[in-house]
């Protein structure tokens, strides 16, 4: 498999500290307010399962975790996690006095957590700029046996004219857009440019999880096939 779709290094590139505080109105301003109603889908499906503990993994902000609590039952706790202190401090004002949850600074592909220690396992748009291999790897070692697997990520749209003019208006607006919201931060849209065209097909990615041992892998297309939500279960 591809390493990186968005060739994304935080190591060399620190954008998403630099863009923290604009994060939410950027989210909006790129998916048109869509990616709230893809945030709420997966917090639904994720308030549905049962367990001690969720672990939020590049949480951003902390859209999933707030969606969830707003849901009401599933894991009794949630762990909010981010390589990025910039967006983690984001996160925790957002979630200021909120009960169940914790936060930890934490990288996704190496995930300072017991083996067998979680649940629930969700990652939300963050999977397009990291190593899949190693993220999924150590997603399979911290989730108990039984535990869930979400990922909510770019897709491919099934009909594939549409999905090449869905690409090619992205690749003329988006950089518009960009400049002018980032006030000419070319990283705060390159990456995601970049991860839209090389994240693999639905398909692709449920063998790329079940070649890592996740069981009964599936996914839902949301807007016609722009995103969507892959599932996973870690065998017992």
């Amino acid at each position: 498999m591809d390493a990186n779709a968005a060739h994304f290094d935080p190591r060399s590139d620190d954008v998403f500290g630099r863009i923290a505080g604009r994060y939410d109105h950027l989210c909006d301003v790129f998916s048109v307010f869509a990616h709230r109603l893809w945030k709420n889908r997966i917090a639904t499906l994720m308030a549905r399962e049962q367990g001690m503990l969720a672990l939020d993994v590049a949480s951003g902000t902390g859209d999933i975790p707030v969606r969830l609590l707003r849901k009401g039952g599933g894991p009794q706790r949630i762990l909010v996690t981010d390589i990025s202190a910039q967006m983690l401090a984001q996160a925790r004002r957002k979630l200021a006095g909120a009960d169940r949850v914790d936060f930890r600074t934490l990288d996704a592909h190496a995930l300072d957590l017991p083996d067998a220690s979680v649940d629930i396992y969700s990652i939300s748009f963050g999977m397009k700029i990291c190593d899949r291999s190693r993220v999924i790897t150590e997603a399979m070692r911290v989730l108990k046996p039984g535990g869930a697997f979400y990922c909510l990520e770019a897709a491919r749209i099934p009909f594939d004219p549409l999905h090449r003019a869905y690409l090619l208006y992205m690749d003329w607006c988006l950089p518009l857009i960009a400049r002018i919201a980032t006030g000419g931060d070319a990283s705060a849209y390159n990456y995601l440019l970049r991860g839209v065209h090389d994240f693999p097909r639905q398909r692709e990615f449920v063998r790329e999880l079940e070649a890592i041992g996740f069981e009964s892998v599936t996914f839902e297309n949301l807007t016609l096939g722009i995103v969507a939500i892959h599932r996973g279960v870690k065998p017992t």
